[in-house]
């Protein structure tokens, strides 16, 4: 069961890489400092201005609709709220929002959801179980208890609401992981507004006028500044913030100045040089890593029999022989390193082995000796070689992503000088390294190791049927690393278990027993943690968190995380 308490603490958010071009001009009125930020906004409360990313013809999307598909106008995580969000401690717990708790069967296919009696729209109407049914009927459909076997269909049957405040949903498999998704990405929508007679489907057309439970309404929308309203009766409380202005951000540099001037309060993202550049020009500038529980790096192929990285103890040798700090500094933007099974050292903190609290490190010694505990030795040309015949290696990567670009040629090196091997270094076009992952047509790769939010999604990109190596495939688990029965155990509780308070036990086995897997296998070497830079002044407001004291993803992405914030701040002097 899902506890009933809900956490108010303060967060940080936005997104923004970008130029303002006239924007600021626009939303200039009632800053201080000759700023934008803490002037006069809605009734009683400042101006908070967020820079934010903009469509390819750099300007807002007039579409509130969160479930019409296409680009949306930003803010809308402001308007829109789900049932629970995700904590970013104690492995993605999930916290209660607009549902005080959920009960699911032993089995994982029923959920009754409790929700909260003292919410309403933002046009005044009551919230209530019409609209959680709604919104999940519109998402799973039309229930089937015996569907053909070709034909996945989530509901057994049709969702109940026996009251205004209780919904009963029943499924044909064990979902009770579907909670996270829900979490992440679908808010509950107002059925007075969507829903046309018995119809559950969502309405495809651009809304003008969004209504939501959460604290902000729409007050103007342009295709440069999008402005809303912080409301007096939001379920959560008031925020001293009375006005949340989006402007689009484009060039590094540019938003990087907008918010040393005050002109911009937040935005999301950094440039390589950000935590030395931008922090150095203001002594009110800020920058933190926000870590999701997701992680990128190098992939090793173990599938391929006549692979070197088949054979595990080649793995270890480079998964050791690689000096994650010094590629972490060159990478400029301050990412948190991961643990060996490729999660944030701090979001499964109290739930993993103490060895895996700690960051990824170089160990040249234990690279060294894994390397000979193997069967490949490196000939005269920096080759690996088994029984008379050379293997040679390249690293390859997506040509397009900077960070990569930057950090993978520092891994290369690494290789060479603490193992002697001498691996190619070898960009390529998306659509080719697309071909690829799909075909495993590699060796050693950069890319994509794991999934954010819990760790069931963490590690969930493993627990996927593994193709023949002849076969394409795009379920993640690019390596086709086969983790072993006893680790399949261990995911099944991840599976079969929602992380609350009361299942820590359980779920802090699953991840004690996944997470073996990855140091004795090493199926990958995980270089960069996941997660968002964020740039921040304190020249109007101050308040913002530092994130490791606070229980959500402190960034303007993912619900939940911006309310926060706007709870917590306060304006400057």
């Amino acid at each position: 069961m899902i506890s009933p308490q809900m956490t108010r603490r303060g967060a940080l958010g936005a997104l923004g890489l970008g130029t303002l071009a006239a924007t600021t001009a626009a939303c200039s009125s009632g800053g201080s400092g000759g700023g934008t930020g803490g002037g006069a906004g809605g009734e009683g409360g400042g101006l908070f201005v967020v820079g934010t990313d903009v469509t390819a013809t750099n300007q807002f999307a007039k579409n509130f609709n969160r479930y019409g598909g296409g680009d949306t106008a930003p803010g809308l995580d402001l308007v829109y709220e789900p049932l629970f969000r995700l904590s970013s401690k104690d492995g993605g717990q999930l916290l209660p929002m607009l549902a005080e708790s959920a009960d699911h069967s032993e089995d994982g296919t029923e959920v009754t959801y409790h929700l909260r009696q003292d919410v309403t729209w933002s046009d005044g109407e009551p919230f209530t179980s019409r609209d959680v049914l709604f919104t999940l009927g519109s998402i799973y459909g039309t229930p089937d208890p015996e569907p053909p076997e070709d034909e996945f269909v989530w509901l057994s049957a049709p969702i109940e609401t026996p009251d205004d405040h209780t919904v009963t949903v029943k499924y044909n498999s064990d979902q009770r992981q579907q909670e996270v998704n829900l979490a992440l990405y679908y808010p509950i929508v107002p059925a007075h507004i969507y829903q046309d007679g018995d119809s559950l489907e969502f309405p495809q057309d651009i809304m003008d006028d969004p209504i939501g439970t959460g604290p902000a309404v729409l007050e103007s929308f342009d295709t440069q500044l999008v402005t809303y309203t912080m409301r007096d009766d939001y379920w959560g409380g008031t925020s001293e913030v009375g006005e949340v202005q989006f402007v689009p951000a484009g060039q590094a540099g540019n938003i990087e100045t907008q918010v040393t001037q005050g002109q911009v309060d937040f935005a999301e993202g950094g440039a390589p040089g950000v935590v030395e550049g931008f922090v150095g020009m203001a002594e009110t500038n800020n920058y933190a890593w926000i870590a999701d529980g997701a992680s990128e790096g190098i992939c090793f192929m173990t599938a391929q029999p006549d692979s070197p990285m088949a054979d595990p103890d080649v793995r270890k040798a480079f998964r050791a022989a690689i000096d994650y700090s010094a590629v972490m500094d060159a990478s400029g933007i301050g990412y948190t390193i991961p643990n060996v099974a490729g999660v944030d050292p701090v979001l499964n903190e109290s739930l993993q082995q103490p060895e895996f609290d700690e960051p990824m490190a170089l160990d040249a010694e234990a690279a060294k000796a894994s390397l000979e505990a193997s069967d490949w030795s490196v000939n005269a040309a920096g080759n690996l070689e088994k029984d008379g015949t050379e293997h040679p290696l390249s690293l390859q990567i997506q040509n397009d992503n900077a960070t990569f670009m930057v950090t993978m040629p520092i891994v290369v090196s690494n290789w060479e000088t603490h193992l002697g091997v001498k691996v190619t270094f070898d960009p390529k076009p998306k659509d080719v390294m697309d071909t690829i992952l799909a075909t495993g047509d590699f060796d050693v790769v950069a890319t994509g190791l794991g999934y954010p939010g819990s760790p069931w999604s963490n590690y969930t990109m493993y627990d996927q049927t593994i193709l023949p190596i002849e076969e394409e495939t795009n379920n993640g688990n690019w390596g086709r690393w086969d983790w072993g029965d006893e680790a399949r155990e261990k995911m099944e509780i991840l599976v079969s278990t929602l992380n609350t308070p009361e299942t820590q036990e359980e779920i802090a086995a699953g991840v004690q027993g996944v997470q073996q897997a990855f140091l004795e296998q090493a199926p990958h070497a995980p270089c960069q943690g996941g997660g968002t830079g964020i740039m921040y002044s304190e020249m109007n407001w101050t308040g913002f968190p530092d994130p490791a004291d606070v229980d959500y993803f402190p960034r303007v992405g993912g619900m939940g995380n911006m309310t926060q914030l706007l709870m917590a701040l306060q304006p400057a002097g």
